[in-house]
């Protein structure tokens, strides 16, 4: 129940951080390197004081098997996940990611973990929820293969992820080091590609805002996978940040067929329902 509610709030807070990137990157105030940074650097300072607070920073060497292809996955992620937001509607991104839930439930099954009827059925449901609204054009097109991609990924780093804090690392500890490698990352990005200071961006409270935002969430995301079944716990994620985006396209970004996708909409939540059954 706690690793549903974690997923459920991570994703509400998390649409204000995408909302603000779309914003800023179609008006060209800031890049997708930019956005990448000012997240991963607020992600990053939340966990330190954590893990400061608990005493809990614990990172193995032992883990760099599993950890180094995560972190090299978690790069393609965050840049794809930038590209996605910028160019997709909010609407079509958060349903398209909703694949990552199917993927990851037959993961848990191959690992170990038991699925009930009603599990299979809400399964079954997404799926046929999100063939619906591709087979009858409910969202955008745009921007659909990033949105691909960050399911399909999200299945692998989701995975070893949890294998990780289950044997290795604490949830501090594994997010830390995985935030400074991408603060790395999209720092030189920003100063090689597109010119910019992020640092100096932060002064821009609007940027400032998206970047608390964005740790917050990844707070209660990396929790929640802690507390509970991967699968279920994206699910929980998915289904409200579909809700999430529904709701900022259409108040902020003018997407159209706002009925229907609400109607699709409960459909991936009666498959929520089902699969924490």
């Amino acid at each position: 129940m706690f690793a549903v509610l974690f997923a459920s709030l991570g994703s509400f807070v998390e649409e204000i951080s995408s909302s603000i990137i779309k914003f800023e990157t179609d008006n060209r105030k800031e890049s997708v390197y930019a956005a990448g940074f000012i997240n991963s650097l607020f992600g990053i300072l939340i966990f330190i004081a954590i893990a400061f607070w608990r005493k809990s920073f614990i990172f193995s060497l032992a883990s760099l098997p599993t950890f180094i292809p995560r972190a090299i996955l978690e790069i393609f992620q965050a840049q794809m996940t930038m590209l996605a937001i910028m160019k997709a509607d909010r609407s079509t991104y958060s349903f398209v990611r909703n694949l990552t839930i199917p993927l990851l439930i037959i993961v848990d099954f191959l690992i170990g973990y038991s699925i009930s009827f009603y599990q299979l059925s809400g399964i079954i449901l997404i799926i046929g929820v999100i063939a619906i609204i591709l087979f009858f054009h409910i969202v955008d097109a745009r921007g659909i293969g990033y949105s691909l991609f960050t399911a399909v990924n999200a299945v692998i780093t989701i995975s070893i992820t949890k294998y990780n804090i289950t044997h290795f690392n604490s949830v501090e500890g594994e997010q830390i080091v995985i935030s400074l490698i991408l603060l790395a990352y999209f720092f030189l990005a920003a100063k090689f590609f597109s010119r910019e200071n992020p640092l100096a961006m932060l002064k821009n409270k609007i940027l400032f805002g998206q970047g608390v935002a964005n740790g917050i969430s990844s707070i209660f995301g990396a929790f929640a996978i802690s507390f509970g079944n991967a699968g279920i716990v994206t699910a929980a994620s998915r289904a409200s940040a579909v809700l999430a985006g529904i709701i900022s396209g259409h108040n902020y970004f003018q997407e159209k067929k706002f009925g229907a996708k609400i109607l699709v909409s409960l459909g991936l939540i009666i498959g929520l329902a089902l699969l924490t059954q």
